[in-house]
């Protein structure tokens, strides 16, 4: 996990530093420095995470998210901040999360608990695509899988694709953290569900899929629990 810390203050960068450590126990993550935002912007490079402070001479934090989500749209942006009354304006850059610096520890917790979850969608599954070969899909980008006759067919935002893996094996190797078999035929990314009516679950690529009766108890325990995860994803 590579992440930046933005804050024109050694105090603060120091004690957001040893948080982040501690919390993952001191993994090999990556944790670069910066003292103000140009610098930051200036190092064109691709976080998964980013602390940035508010108050900040030449940009403010809320100038400096605007522009590095145009470089990485989809990186995780946290504002830190000692006024939370400031915190209000974050949903102009629709930030992930806002530190109360005086609260740090159990906030930093939490946000790192829950960028975790978001940045899991970014995991690959290899699959022998009929005519193609082997091809690296991120999870993320499936809408769902669907089994038909003696294929396997994968929807995505690339188009769709032929396997001859079976459904059942790619349902063992997937994360089931939110792909769930709703359906003998269908194995459904649940964060990619525009909504639920009963037995049909409508796809956000405008396709409809049934929930078979036996399984509909277990894909609404399941689908909510994901839900929440996501609250503020």
């Amino acid at each position: 996990m590579n992440i930046a810390i933005v804050d024109d203050e050694s105090h603060w960068r120091k004690c957001v530093r040893e948080e982040i450590r501690k919390i993952c126990n001191n993994k090999e993550n990556c944790i670069d420095i910066y003292e103000d935002g140009k610098t930051y912007l200036q190092s064109k490079k691709q976080y998964d995470i980013s602390f940035v402070d508010i108050e900040m001479p030449d940009m403010d934090g809320f100038q400096v998210i605007e522009h590095a989500k145009k470089g990485n749209s989809e990186g995780i942006y946290i504002i830190l901040t000692t006024h939370t009354e400031m915190s209000r304006k974050g949903y102009l850059v629709n930030a992930f999360r806002y530190i109360d610096k005086a609260n740090m520890s159990e906030e930093i917790a939490e946000a790192i608990n829950a960028a975790n979850v978001l940045l899991r969608r970014n995991e690959v599954i290899e699959i022998n695509i009929v005519g193609e070969g082997l091809q690296k899909i991120r999870l993320k980008d499936i809408y769902y899988i669907e089994t038909e006759k003696h294929c396997t067919l994968f929807y995505t935002r690339q188009g769709n694709k032929k396997s001859n893996t079976p459904l059942a094996e790619i349902e063992n190797s997937i994360c089931k953290d939110w792909f769930f078999r709703c359906h003998k035929s269908f194995l459904i990314n649940l964060d990619e569900i525009l909504k639920c009516d009963g037995k049909i679950i409508y796809m956000k690529n405008g396709k409809d899929l049934d929930i078979a009766r036996r399984k509909l108890a277990e894909f609404n325990r399941i689908y909510f629990k994901r839900k929440y995860e996501c609250a503020n994803g």
